[in-house]
């Protein structure tokens, strides 16, 4: 689960990088979503679902509000979103590195998805961290095409 979670980290933050708090709050046409949405999003689904249906605890939310509810002019800046992204891949490891092989066929119940195994719910952290990280660079190409005045490709 480890090597799957961080297969594709360090492209994502290559793809962050030259970017400033202005494009990582852009959006694209249509209502999709920002970068920095994306950015939040990733850290605050690989801490809080694993905080709650892992650990039983309730969620945390470092900058007062769930992305979900935060307006685009409160996202935090850049340095603040890579810092909580970084820490929950840090928890993310240690919490792997706490369980042994037989607690993965452990039961936990999901109130989206009912019963699942602790195997699904890191599988559910994993690929939802690729679905959002994938979109990264989508937006950015798009970002920068409109900025440009060309069309995307």
């Amino acid at each position: 689960m480890w090597a799957a979670l961080e297969f594709r980290s360090p492209a994502l933050l290559r793809y962050v990088a030259p970017l400033d708090d202005g494009e990582l709050r852009w959006r694209p046409p249509g209502g999709g979503n920002s970068v920095g949405w994306q950015l939040w999003h990733i850290a605050e689904v690989e801490d809080n679902w694993v905080r709650q249906l892992l650990l039983g605890e309730p969620r945390r939310y470092p900058f007062g509000a769930s992305v979900r509810d935060a307006a685009d002019h409160a996202y935090p800046p850049k340095r603040a979103l890579l810092a909580y992204l970084a820490e929950a891949r840090r928890l993310s490891r240690d919490r792997l590195a706490a369980l042994g092989a037989g607690d993965f066929e452990r039961p936990l119940e999901d109130a989206h998805f009912g019963t699942i195994t602790v195997r699904e719910m890191w599988a559910g952290v994993v690929t939802s961290f690729a679905w959002h990280a994938g979109q990264v660079p989508l937006t950015i190409r798009l970002l920068r095409a409109l900025r440009d005045g060309r069309a995307a490709t």
